[in-house]
Formats: C-alpha cells, structure tokens, sequence
C-alpha cells in the first residue's frame, strides 16, 4: 500500500471554497522551496502534476495536511519543494517584491544600523512597499545562532482590503531579539519572494 493512501489523503479532493481564516491552516513555518496559493479548481493531485513534483513530497512539507485526509483550502498557502528546478513558465511572474522597507521609532525617525544590523526600537514600526498590490504580507523572524538551518516563525500577518501596494506593522520587539526579519507578500495567486533584514535589539 502507498504512503499516501496509508494516510487517508485524498488527492483528488477539490479545494474547499468559502472557509474562514481561521479554519485555514497556516503554512509551514519553513518552507525550503516556493509558497504556492491554492486555486479553486485546484487538487493535491493537479498540483503535484503542475510543479512536477510527487504527493509524498508535498505531504512531507507540509505537515499541516496530515490530520485533515488531505483536504485544501482556496487561498491557502502550500509549501512546494525545491522551485529551483521548475520550468522557467512556472515561476513567471514572480509575484510581489519588495521594493523598500523603513524601520522606524515611535517618533517616525529612521533606526540606527551598526555593523549591518538594524537597532531595533522596543516597539518598531515597518512600513514596506511592494511592487505591485498584495493581499496579505507575512513578518517572519529567524534567530541568529551557530546552526546552519536555523527554524522562524511568524511574528505577523496584515491583511489588505482591498489589496494595496503598502503596509505598516507594529512589532512590539522581545528583549535581546538578534537575527533576520523575512517578509513576504503575497496577491491573488502568487507570493513573492523574501526580503531579509538583519535586526537586533541590543
């Protein structure tokens, strides 16, 4: 028996339409390839078949499927490994890029950066411009350390309606918070990618 049907998924199952924000689940917290927005016509199966990429691939990056027999959401965001090696047509467009990013006190003045990093102020504010409008744009943070892979998380999520092509955040900064700031925006159909800042906050 296959791994895949040892699991209950369904991979011809379509995307479930009309579900809230907070029944869809989030994306991996690491994603060692290319964030993909879910389409309406869209199954773990045609999906798999787009990228060229297997069904226990997909289901070992994102681990979030597992207990829900393989059911997607449109509008979710699922990890599809090792983009790199898709075909030029598949990545066209790229999606939302960064175009700037202002890292500010309280008082609007631009932070201090030393040695590259950024001083970060105990609440931060982060205004970003895209180019083009987005949807949704995620924070992420990743500590620094000795470990090669280093695991983030998501510090934020702002959603945009209707969709536009800036965004403010407020990050309220943990004490000795030292590493990269990651963010990411994302339209309709595609995100884009990463714009890493080094930050820290002594």
């Amino acid at each position: 028996m296959s791994p895949i049907r040892k699991t209950g998924i369904t991979a011809y199952r379509k995307a479930a339409k009309y579900a809230s924000s907070e029944i869809i689940p989030e994306p991996p917290k690491t994603c060692d390839g290319y964030l993909y927005k879910v389409l309406e016509e869209d199954t773990l199966y045609k999906i798999a078949k787009k990228f060229k990429c297997s069904l226990k691939r997909i289901l070992q990056a994102n681990p979030q499927l597992s207990n829900r027999s393989g059911t997607i959401f449109v509008r979710q965001l699922l990890c599809i490994p090792d983009f790199e090696i898709f075909p030029p047509s598949l990545l066209l467009p790229i999606g939302p890029q960064v175009l700037s990013v202002q890292l500010l006190d309280a008082s609007g003045n631009p932070l201090q950066v030393m040695n590259g990093y950024t001083i970060l102020a105990p609440r931060t504010f982060i205004r970003v411009v895209f180019s083009e409008p987005v949807s949704l744009v995620y924070f992420f943070f990743a500590g620094r350390g000795l470990m090669i892979f280093r695991s983030s998380f998501i510090i934020g999520i702002e959603t945009l309606t209707p969709p536009q092509r800036s965004v403010r955040f407020v990050w309220d900064v943990p004490f000795r918070t030292r590493g990269s700031l990651y963010i990411v925006g994302c339209n309709q159909r595609i995100c884009g990618p990463a714009e890493e800042i080094l930050v820290s906050s002594i």
